[in-house]
């Protein structure tokens, strides 16, 4: 297994000039340069220059190791990971595989990034706003016709009547909808939102920016066209 994911890895840095025109020197370089230290703050810079969540996550792990893949050398040499949780003894995250290979999409200044009001309010979600603006993001790119507006606790999707809503938190996000038999499998019914009745019938749990699939994109499609 861990060799699939050495190889899994090794493909999409071979492929980074390719899909962006810089190498993984130049990103660790561009990194270092952004002025950012943490690890949302990188994540979040790299989304903005075009990156899904899961490669933006993963090239922070990479910078954070040194620069150094996290499964280059391994078994041979150990790719420590200092101040990460749930790390096995040879320092690698457990249960935690690189993503396939996945060309970066530039930023479209149609999206939440651009409105400040959505922004402020997708800070409430902390070390989960870049799950909720990558969300927000491939939510944009299943309906592109999809408008964002922060409405008190929620940011909700339009398109051109309203047909989503997403309430960024700390622990989980919750996106309301009313998903229809597309999404029998996935959601739930809605709970409250801060004491108050959910603008939709069902809701989806979110933790996870691999449960931002192919799947996802479907029902969201099926909830904007009901």
């Amino acid at each position: 297994m861990t060799a699939a994911y050495a190889e899994k890895e090794r493909e999409f840095i071979a492929g980074l000039t390719e899909d962006t025109g810089k190498d993984l020197a130049a990103w660790m370089k561009a990194i270092a340069e952004s002025g950012h230290a943490e690890r949302n703050d990188i994540i979040d810079w790299l989304r903005h220059q075009g990156f899904q969540f899961a490669w933006a996550s993963w090239l922070e792990r990479i910078h954070h190791n040194g620069g150094r893949l996290i499964y280059a050398s391994y078994p041979a040499s150990e790719a420590r990971m200092t101040n990460r949780p749930s790390t096995s003894a040879k320092g690698i995250i457990q249960d935690e595989a690189p993503p396939q290979r996945q060309r970066p999409v530039p930023s479209s200044p149609s999206l939440p990034p651009s409105d400040k009001t959505v922004q402020e309010l997708l800070t409430e979600a902390k070390g989960l706003r870049p799950l909720a603006e990558h969300i927000l993001r491939e939510i944009g790119r299943a309906v592109p016709a999809t408008e964002f507006a922060a409405t008190g606790p929620l940011v909700t999707m339009s398109a051109p009547k309203p047909f989503a809503a997403l309430h960024p938190a700390p622990k989980r996000i919750r996106l309301y909808a009313d998903f229809g038999p597309a999404g029998a499998n996935r959601s739930t019914p809605a709970d409250l939102v801060n004491r108050s009745r959910a603008p939709f019938s069902e809701m989806l749990i979110l933790d996870d920016a691999r449960s931002i699939d192919e799947d996802f994109r479907r029902i969201i499609r099926a909830a904007a066209a009901r």
